[in-house]
């Protein structure tokens, strides 16, 4: 996935010649495929059309990254994928949301394990197979979530959290860093549902609601355990430390903060997106 991180306080932006030009800097529309522009920040019109007729998706994210939006073309791609994700989710959407919290919660056991923390997984995959419905599903996940995190918290200081899962606000300097990444990977697999031509708001184990693109959350619970391993390097190896973090109405990644991570997200976002592509290419052939 090449994509180009724009996180300057009030950066000079525009495209030329099928050129993004950033404070001067020049990058070919042929190197992009999105655009991840945090904070303050100017785009014409003319700059958008520019970027969307080249295929390049924008993601918009604020500062404490509780409002995102993403620019995208809008010419209409596979309405075949579309209808087959629409028929799927109206006839048998449980085999699917079943095989989601199947994978989630076997990579979470196996994360736990890499930590020497060892929970048998059979149970709960048994219970997933006897499930009759969807909030059963939920209610077996959710329970599972809540042993892991109090697995999960264990392993940081007790001074980066709180010993429970907080989201909006995070209460935390922990919870910030997850709420943060799984923002950005909610977007960056937007932005991948799109380019093969899935619906994003309609999914199997979430379910649509106003504009949440439900289908995003799904693929996301695959990759949740990459995510918590990463933001658990970024504190284990003191990348990021608590005096990183801002609090005003909640806790947030300051910007002085934000400047370590990029290098090591690129890393990891290169790492994970060939994961990414296989759940992606699973997910059509259910359909």
């Amino acid at each position: 996935m090449n994509i180009i991180i724009i996180d300057k306080k009030e950066p000079c932006i525009k495209t030329d010649n099928d050129t993004l030009v950033v404070d001067g800097q020049k990058v070919p529309f042929r190197l992009i495929d999105t655009i991840i522009l945090i904070g303050k920040a100017k785009l014409t019109t003319n700059d958008i059309n520019s970027l969307t007729s080249a295929r390049i998706s924008v993601i918009l994210l604020s500062y404490n990254y509780t409002n995102s939006t993403i620019i995208t073309t809008t010419k209409a791609k596979s309405p075949e994928l579309k209808l087959k994700q629409y028929q799927k989710a109206s006839t048998s959407p449980l085999q699917i949301a079943k095989k989601i919290i199947s994978l989630k919660i076997s990579s979470h056991i196996e994360h736990l394990k890499s930590h020497q923390i060892n929970l048998d997984k059979t149970p709960y995959l048994e219970k997933i197979e006897d499930a009759k419905d969807l909030d059963t599903l939920l209610g077996i996940e959710g329970s599972f979530s809540k042993l892991y995190f109090g697995h999960y918290f264990d392993l940081f200081p007790k001074t980066l959290h709180k010993s429970k899962r907080s989201k909006r606000p995070p209460l935390d300097p922990l919870n910030a860093m997850l709420s943060y990444n799984y923002t950005l990977f909610y977007n960056l697999i937007s932005t991948r549902l799109l380019a093969h031509g899935f619906e994003l708001g309609i999914g199997f184990l979430h379910r649509p609601f106003r504009s949440h693109n439900a289908l995003s959350s799904d693929i996301l619970e695959l990759l949740r355990a990459d995510i918590n391993e990463y933001v658990y390097t970024l504190f284990s190896q003191k990348i990021i430390t608590q005096s990183d973090f801002s609090k005003k109405g909640g806790v947030y990644l300051r910007y002085e903060g934000r400047k370590k991570i990029w290098k090591n997200f690129r890393e990891f976002l290169n790492k994970t997106e060939p994961k990414l592509d296989a759940y992606i290419t699973e997910f059509k052939g259910m359909l």
